[in-house]
């Protein structure tokens, strides 16, 4: 896979914006001014983040500037790794109904719309912030001709807990980065609810950051989601049986930064080309059965002459330590297994025990 890239005429609309409002005369003039009111955003998410629920941060039309230029990038890249692994959505005879709750200033929107490229589409933005619904609107109707022509855009100004005198169902239903910021009960509520608006064949794709001190909630909501609420498993585990992992499950992948995150990083400093969080794609209908051993790469994948080893978590439902010779890939493949990745989705072959019972030879599934 290509290495994943924001889209550029995204961040242009953003930064023509941003400049606009500075009354800023370049880019990097634009950003310099626009510093504080990122750094306190990206503060509010990392070092002071036990302030952050209480107080909304997409407050005005500046605050949704500074979100969009630092954090859009990343959230578009994390639903683009995600949706990367999902089999095809399903055909349907009306246009995707999509529903983006918590959608903010759109990024995870523009994503799967990215995604699924010349088809129609009809997205309900869903969304406490007036401003961001604005910026939203905005962006959707200045890139729509030339991104996504058979795509149609209504937006709802609602708290989450709207959900439940809501009546319509969707195809796919978007929640990012929106469960971290509610309390337990909130978030096992706000669950049911999304299930209930699915359609028959529909998909809730969950993505949430990787927050420590915030206990392994997603496994909670995976229990959740396949005991009472009876839904089924695309993504990311390769088996539907009791969590084997001692630790919150979670990917960490890489990408190439955007320009003005580039330029904003030179000043930030911090580690934004590792992406680190968890999710979950559920669905009411049952997966196709596949006749593959998949596999799921649950630790850091070590390197040896000639070999690439990792943890990973099987379609057996157990976690393996597994060995991948490169001589039994080709060139290609060999490149690959060297930037093997935290979360990376394999299909196997073959997987046998070797001599130390903690270890198994595997050899990857040829395409």
């Amino acid at each position: 896979m290509p290495p994943i890239t924001y889209p550029p005429e995204l961040e242009a609309h953003w930064l023509h914006l941003a400049q606009t409002e500075t009354r800023a005369g370049s880019d990097r003039d634009t950003l310099r001014r626009l510093l504080p009111d990122i750094q306190r955003l990206a503060d509010g998410f990392t070092t002071r983040r036990p302030d952050t629920p209480a107080a909304p941060y997409l407050k005005d039309t500046r605050a949704c500037m500074a979100y969009s230029l630092y954090f859009a990038p990343q959230t578009h890249a994390r639903l683009t790794h995600i949706l990367a692994e999902l089999p095809p959505f399903p055909d349907t005879t009306k246009p995707l109904r999509i529903l983006d709750l918590g959608a903010g200033t759109g990024a995870a929107a523009w994503a799967l719309l990215d995604h699924l490229g010349d088809r129609p589409i009809a997205l309900n933005a869903w969304d406490h912030s007036r401003p961001a619904l604005r910026g939203l609107h905005d962006i959707f109707s200045a890139l729509r001709r030339a991104r996504w022509p058979q795509a149609t855009l209504r937006t709802t100004h609602a708290p989450l807990d709207g959900l439940a005198a809501h009546d319509e169902t969707y195809d796919v239903i978007l929640m990012h980065y929106i469960l971290n910021e509610l309390p337990p009960d909130a978030r096992r509520l706000l669950l049911s609810r999304a299930a209930r608006a699915l359609a028959p064949n529909g998909r809730l794709v969950i993505c949430e950051p990787l927050v420590h001190d915030a206990g392994d909630y997603l496994r909670e909501l995976r229990t959740q989601a396949l005991t009472d609420l009876g839904l089924h498993l695309l993504a990311p585990c390769p088996h539907e049986q009791p969590c084997p992992l001692d630790d919150a499950c979670h990917d960490v992948r890489t990408w190439q930064l955007s320009r003005a995150l580039q330029m904003l990083n030179t000043t930030l400093r911090r580690d934004l080309r590792h992406l680190a969080f968890g999710f979950l794609v559920l669905s009411p209908a049952t997966p196709p059965p596949t006749p593959t051993f998949r596999a799921r790469v649950v630790g850091s994948p070590t390197q040896a002459k000639g070999q690439t080893l990792c943890p990973v978590c099987c379609s057996n439902g157990r976690i393996h330590r597994i060995q991948l010779l490169h001589r039994d890939v080709d060139t290609p493949g060999r490149k690959a297994l060297r930037k093997l990745e935290r979360g990376q989705l394999l299909t196997l072959e073959s997987i046998q025990p070797l001599g130390d019972p903690a270890l198994f030879r595997a050899i990857l599934a040829q395409k």
